[in-house]
């Protein structure tokens, strides 16, 4: 038996390879780099820096001033409108009345509206109620008005139940508008300031007034509203500030 050369097997071989389907070239396993997955290490998590705690200050409230004023504002409204005919004697001003009666009472009601205990503490509130009265520092209670004219003008106790030791009072008892042919238009507040300091029961009465020009008072349109009632509230302050003007500081 005859053996095949070495060099036609080899040839034989390759041509055999050569000749094998597409399919089974494919299938032939990749290199080790190509067939084994790549897999990415996940980064670890980055840990959230805990909050600094913002430290709270706390400022303690300034004790509150030993003394008191109370300031009781007033319910009233009155007008009066005069003419040339009060110029005339008795007479003259009866008539003068008699012809505008329905002008005062109008305007009386409207300066009550205008000027009423809210905005008499809105005016005072502008300016510097303490020091006008040379009072000490005091806290400043604003009451509920008293209807009684003669409480207001005459009683010399305590119109609070408050016990403080260094107790003052302010009570507006007139709020007053008048025309006068002459002078024109004005807005006149009576005030009384009663001094509990020092130990006092009872009090005396310093009675004081302020009366001060008016612009817009009271309002021709509707447009004039907000300058008539702004003209009263700016008035009804330097009326105070006139009567504090004459008030003695107490020794």
């Amino acid at each position: 038996m005859k053996t095949m050369p070495l060099s036609l097997g080899i040839a034989i071989a390759a041509s055999a390879i050569c000749t094998l389907p597409a399919s089974a070239q494919d299938a032939a396993p990749a290199s080790a780099a190509e067939a084994a997955p790549v897999t990415t290490p996940e980064a670890a998590p980055v840990a959230t820096p805990a909050p600094v705690p913002v430290p709270v200050v706390i400022t303690p409230e300034a004790p509150k001033p030993v003394c008191e004023l109370h300031v009781f504002p007033t319910l009233e409204g009155q007008a009066m409108t005069t003419t040339m005919l009060s110029g005339f004697g008795i007479i003259g001003a009866v008539a003068d009345a008699a012809q505008n009666k329905s002008r005062n009472i109008s305007e009386a009601e409207y300066l009550k509206e205008a000027l009423g205990p809210r905005l008499q503490i809105e005016a005072l509130k502008s300016v510097d109620v303490l020091a006008s009265l040379k009072l000490p520092p005091s806290q400043i209670i604003y009451e509920t008005p008293i209807a009684d004219r003669k409480i207001t003008t005459q009683a010399k106790t305590r119109l609070s139940s408050s016990a403080a030791p260094c107790y003052v009072e302010l009570i507006i008892t007139q709020n007053f508008y008048k025309k006068a042919a002459i002078y024109g238009r004005s807005l006149n507040n009576r005030f009384v300031l009663k001094d509990f300091r020092g130990g006092k029961t009872t009090a005396e009465l310093v009675k004081g007034r302020g009366g001060n020009g008016l612009t817009y008072f009271p309002p021709k349109t509707t447009d004039e509203t907000e300058n008539a009632e702004k003209d009263l509230r700016e008035a009804f302050a330097k009326n105070f500030t006139e009567f504090a003007a004459g008030v003695r500081p107490a020794k």
